[in-house]
């Protein structure tokens, strides 16, 4: 009987992205000898590749000092490599690449390479450069992330809208109904259909959808040479009723009043600059610069952070909030598992302007019963990821494995689940290589326990969770 091992990662509404292989041969020995000194021969030993892949990419954006953020590592299970490498990119001088980055390209480059069985540090020469799609709509945007969220939420706000929900067969018993539609933008700019997965009445219908679409796009390139681009549509309704589009995350306002007249804001508009201000480097969809943080058992910051472009705006944010007096906020709810926030600048009337709440936002993740004991909302997501391992290493069913008659090696499996408003597990999705796999993989999930529901907005909220995990045939 062939043993059967899983391995589970667990990531909150993640994202993974994609390796491009168009690197020159040589390798950029100055950056090669600069990662040698800052990365430690230890890290290297513990390493796994994607599937197909024997190298590891820094992934990276820049911003109008040119200087880039949001910087991410490819694949790696190894989080002290990844923070080791994050830091030591930070570091590294860019100016003296003397590289004129696009701030509407995304970048990335091999730093670590599998060779005659050892993992060794190997620079490549040139950088991977990728445009998003365009289109007249979002030809405005100055950067790669906010020109891809207008392309994006162009194409679900045309499904959502051009979609006839009234469709659904009076012979179909089932109350909720679930579309899930895969496309793609070719190397021509049009939109072209992929792969349906909705009920039989809704299939011709939403082929015509897509034929018909309207735009033709500025196609996604990947150093000058154009790619096909491809989007997903994942909709749930119940019969009769018209879907809404998700906006969880967009009604804090009205609860928490941005304003420019409380006393945090006042303090922030006196100790920040029209210069630091341009550096939030926001726009018509990347409205504002936050805040984020959390409080210990003695009430004292931690886990402090920001969504800044600029880390030199955000060291300036961080170090303004450490002096302000916290008895001068108003917090409407305080728990030591809340992730607390507010706007700080607010892109307004075409200019950034300082406003925050003047009531704290706060979230609160999902809870198992098992993990009410915690005391931080990072224990608490640590707890609730180790639980739901735990329950998958006592449910799955190893026989399963052996029926199917799968070689060995290494079998990726992804899930998604929701757990919503009443802490129920949700829309359960998993891809695997086999169908047996993906229903084994629903009937576990299925039998999960529930949880006290996520908080966002000082109300319960749906939230989304992805977990791939491994299963080692041997």
């Amino acid at each position: 009987m062939k043993k059967i091992i899983i391995l589970l990662l667990f990531f909150i509404s993640s994202c993974l992205f994609s390796q491009n292989s168009v690197y020159k041969a040589n390798v950029n020995e100055v950056l090669t000898r600069y990662f040698e000194q800052k990365i430690s021969k230890e890290l290297l030993k513990n390493i796994t590749y994607p599937k197909n892949g024997s190298s590891i990419e820094i992934v990276f954006y820049v911003n109008k000092e040119n200087i880039p953020y949001n910087i991410q590592i490819s694949y790696s299970r190894n989080s002290n490599l990844n923070k080791a490498l994050k830091k030591a990119f930070e570091e590294y001088p860019t100016e003296d690449l003397k590289i004129n980055f696009d701030t509407k390209k995304k970048y990335s480059f091999q730093i670590i390479k599998r060779v005659s069985g050892s993992n060794v540090i190997s620079v490549s020469n040139s950088f991977t450069e990728v445009t998003p799609p365009n289109c007249n709509t979002c030809k405005d945007l100055d950067f790669f992330s906010d020109i891809q969220t207008c392309i994006n939420s162009k194409l679900k706000n045309y499904f959502n809208e051009t979609i006839d929900y009234t469709l659904v067969n009076k012979k179909n018993k089932s109350s909720n109904i679930s579309l899930e539609i895969h496309v793609f933008i070719d190397q021509n700019g049009f939109l072209k259909l992929k792969k349906l997965k909705v009920p039989l009445e809704f299939e011709e219908h939403i082929k015509h959808i897509v034929d018909q679409y309207p735009v033709v796009f500025t196609p996604k390139t990947v150093n000058n040479n154009s790619e096909t681009y491809s989007y997903s549509f994942y909709q749930s309704f119940e019969v009769g009723k018209k879907p809404e589009l998700d906006t969880n995350f967009n009604n804090f306002d009205s609860i928490f009043v941005p304003s420019y007249a409380n006393k945090f804001a006042k303090y922030l508009q006196k100790n920040l600059t029209e210069k630091e201000l341009n550096y939030a480097n926001l726009n018509r969809i990347n409205q504002r610069l936050s805040l984020y943080f959390e409080l210990d058992k003695n009430g004292n910051l931690i886990e402090i952070s920001t969504n800044s472009r600029s880390k030199t705006l955000e060291k300036k944010i961080i170090t303004l909030f450490k002096k302000f007096d916290l008895n001068e906020l108003n917090f409407i709810n305080k728990n030591r598992l809340n992730r607390y926030f507010s706007p700080i600048i607010i892109f307004e009337d075409g200019k950034n302007v300082v406003k925050t709440y003047d009531t704290i936002g706060y979230s609160r993740i999902p809870i198992f019963s098992a993990c009410k004991n915690v005391k931080t909302s990072k224990e608490a997501k640590a707890c609730f990821s180790r639980k739901v391992q735990i329950h998958f290493s006592k449910k799955f069913n190893p026989k399963l494995i052996n029926r199917l008659g799968l070689s060995s090696g290494r079998k990726r499996i992804f899930i998604q689940f929701r757990v919503d408003k009443k802490g129920n597990i949700a829309d359960i999705k998993a891809k695997s290589p086999h169908k047996k796999i993906e229903e084994e993989v629903v009937r576990v999930m299925k039998t999960l326990p529930k949880a006290s529901p996520a908080v966002f907005g000082n109300k319960p909220a749906n939230i989304k969770f992805s977990i791939p995990f491994t299963i080692i045939v041997e």
